[in-house]
Protein backbone atom coordinates (compact mmCIF):
# COMPACT_ATOMS: atom_id res chain seq x y z
CA UNK A 1 0.00 0.00 0.00
CA UNK A 2 1.34 3.63 -0.68
CA UNK A 3 0.17 6.94 0.08
CA UNK A 4 0.57 9.44 -1.96
CA UNK A 5 -0.25 13.40 -1.11
CA UNK A 6 -3.40 14.77 -3.70
CA UNK A 7 -3.63 18.51 -4.12
CA UNK A 8 -5.10 20.61 -6.61
CA UNK A 9 -1.09 20.79 -8.46
CA UNK A 10 -0.08 17.87 -8.84
CA UNK A 11 -2.33 16.06 -10.53
CA UNK A 12 0.21 14.81 -13.26
CA UNK A 13 2.24 13.51 -10.49
CA UNK A 14 -0.48 11.15 -9.18
CA UNK A 15 -1.70 10.30 -12.45
CA UNK A 16 1.84 9.42 -13.50
CA UNK A 17 2.00 7.30 -10.23
CA UNK A 18 -1.40 5.29 -11.19
CA UNK A 19 0.27 4.71 -14.33
CA UNK A 20 2.82 2.27 -12.13
CA UNK A 21 0.53 0.19 -10.38
CA UNK A 22 0.51 -3.65 -11.55
CA UNK A 23 -2.88 -4.16 -12.33
CA UNK A 24 -2.75 -7.85 -13.01
CA UNK A 25 -5.40 -7.87 -9.85
CA UNK A 26 -8.25 -5.32 -9.51
CA UNK A 27 -7.02 -2.35 -7.00
CA UNK A 28 -9.06 -0.10 -4.51
CA UNK A 29 -8.53 3.01 -4.51
CA UNK A 30 -9.65 5.19 -1.54
CA UNK A 31 -9.67 9.12 -1.09
CA UNK A 32 -8.97 10.99 2.22
CA UNK A 33 -8.42 13.81 4.35
CA UNK A 34 -4.37 14.06 4.88
CA UNK A 35 -3.58 13.79 7.52
CA UNK A 36 0.37 13.77 8.88
CA UNK A 37 1.04 10.53 11.04
CA UNK A 38 1.95 10.89 14.45
CA UNK A 39 5.31 12.05 15.07
CA UNK A 40 7.97 10.58 17.26
CA UNK A 41 7.70 13.70 19.18
CA UNK A 42 4.50 12.48 20.73
CA UNK A 43 6.24 9.32 21.36
CA UNK A 44 8.90 10.60 22.63
CA UNK A 45 6.55 12.43 25.19
CA UNK A 46 4.50 9.15 25.83
CA UNK A 47 7.72 7.59 27.06
CA UNK A 48 8.84 10.50 29.29
CA UNK A 49 5.64 10.58 30.82
CA UNK A 50 5.89 6.73 31.80
CA UNK A 51 8.93 7.97 33.22
CA UNK A 52 7.41 10.58 35.75
CA UNK A 53 4.95 8.61 36.50
CA UNK A 54 7.15 6.15 38.05
CA UNK A 55 9.44 8.13 39.45
CA UNK A 56 6.36 9.49 41.54
CA UNK A 57 4.50 6.50 42.10
CA UNK A 58 7.61 5.14 43.46
CA UNK A 59 6.41 1.73 43.20
CA UNK A 60 5.76 0.67 39.35
CA UNK A 61 8.70 0.68 36.05
CA UNK A 62 8.09 3.16 33.10
CA UNK A 63 6.81 0.06 31.57
CA UNK A 64 4.61 -1.18 34.14
CA UNK A 65 2.96 2.26 33.85
CA UNK A 66 2.95 1.97 30.16
CA UNK A 67 1.50 -1.30 30.03
CA UNK A 68 -0.98 -0.06 32.37
CA UNK A 69 -1.80 3.19 30.05
CA UNK A 70 -2.10 1.14 27.14
CA UNK A 71 -4.84 -1.39 28.52
CA UNK A 72 -6.49 1.03 30.15
CA UNK A 73 -6.63 3.88 27.62
CA UNK A 74 -5.09 2.79 23.71
CA UNK A 75 -7.01 -0.56 23.93
CA UNK A 76 -10.65 1.49 24.03
CA UNK A 77 -9.40 3.72 21.68
CA UNK A 78 -8.29 1.26 19.04
CA UNK A 79 -11.62 -0.25 19.66
CA UNK A 80 -13.21 2.71 18.43
CA UNK A 81 -10.60 2.93 15.24
CA UNK A 82 -12.44 2.28 11.82
CA UNK A 83 -8.78 1.33 10.71
CA UNK A 84 -7.82 -1.21 13.78
CA UNK A 85 -11.19 -2.14 15.85
CA UNK A 86 -11.82 -5.30 14.16
CA UNK A 87 -8.56 -6.70 13.98
CA UNK A 88 -8.19 -5.55 17.61
CA UNK A 89 -11.13 -7.30 18.92
CA UNK A 90 -9.88 -10.05 17.01
CA UNK A 91 -6.57 -10.45 18.55
CA UNK A 92 -7.84 -10.15 22.16
CA UNK A 93 -11.27 -12.65 21.58
CA UNK A 94 -8.64 -15.13 20.30
CA UNK A 95 -6.23 -14.58 23.57
CA UNK A 96 -9.48 -14.18 25.70
CA UNK A 97 -7.67 -11.12 26.89
CA UNK A 98 -11.02 -9.93 28.99
CA UNK A 99 -10.89 -13.76 31.05
CA UNK A 100 -7.50 -13.01 32.35
CA UNK A 101 -6.33 -11.75 35.39
CA UNK A 102 -5.45 -8.15 35.67
CA UNK A 103 -1.72 -8.83 35.95
CA UNK A 104 -1.67 -11.07 32.64
CA UNK A 105 -3.18 -8.33 30.95
CA UNK A 106 -0.39 -5.82 31.37
CA UNK A 107 1.68 -8.88 30.69
CA UNK A 108 0.02 -9.37 26.96
CA UNK A 109 -0.51 -6.47 25.90
CA UNK A 110 3.21 -5.17 26.26
CA UNK A 111 3.41 -8.25 23.49
CA UNK A 112 0.75 -5.89 21.49
CA UNK A 113 0.88 -2.80 19.60
CA UNK A 114 -0.81 -0.62 20.52
CA UNK A 115 0.15 3.64 20.80
CA UNK A 116 2.14 2.89 17.70
CA UNK A 117 -1.24 2.05 15.49
CA UNK A 118 -2.68 5.34 16.57
CA UNK A 119 -3.31 8.21 13.82
CA UNK A 120 -2.42 11.77 15.10
CA UNK A 121 -5.94 11.99 16.46
CA UNK A 122 -6.13 9.16 18.12
CA UNK A 123 -2.42 9.44 20.17
CA UNK A 124 -3.89 13.43 21.03
CA UNK A 125 -6.93 11.58 22.72
CA UNK A 126 -4.78 9.07 24.31
CA UNK A 127 -2.41 11.83 25.53
CA UNK A 128 -4.92 13.72 26.40
CA UNK A 129 -6.42 10.95 28.70
CA UNK A 130 -3.39 10.44 30.30
CA UNK A 131 -2.81 13.92 31.44
CA UNK A 132 -6.78 13.60 32.85
CA UNK A 133 -6.49 10.22 34.59
CA UNK A 134 -2.93 11.14 36.22
CA UNK A 135 -3.39 14.50 37.53
CA UNK A 136 -6.74 13.51 39.09
CA UNK A 137 -4.65 10.84 40.75
CA UNK A 138 -2.11 13.37 41.97
CA UNK A 139 0.64 12.84 39.19
CA UNK A 140 0.72 16.06 37.44
CA UNK A 141 2.01 15.66 33.55
CA UNK A 142 1.39 17.91 30.97
CA UNK A 143 2.51 18.46 27.30
CA UNK A 144 5.81 19.75 27.15
CA UNK A 145 6.34 23.34 26.14
CA UNK A 146 7.66 24.07 22.69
Amino acid sequence: MKDIMYTASNFDFVAQELRGVDLTKPKRIRITEWKEKRGLSANNQQHQWYGEISKQLGDRTALEVKNFCKDAFGLPILHNSSVHGDKIEFLLTKLEYYKHSHENKLKLVQCLEVTSLFNTAESKEYMEQLILYWNDLGVPIKFKDK
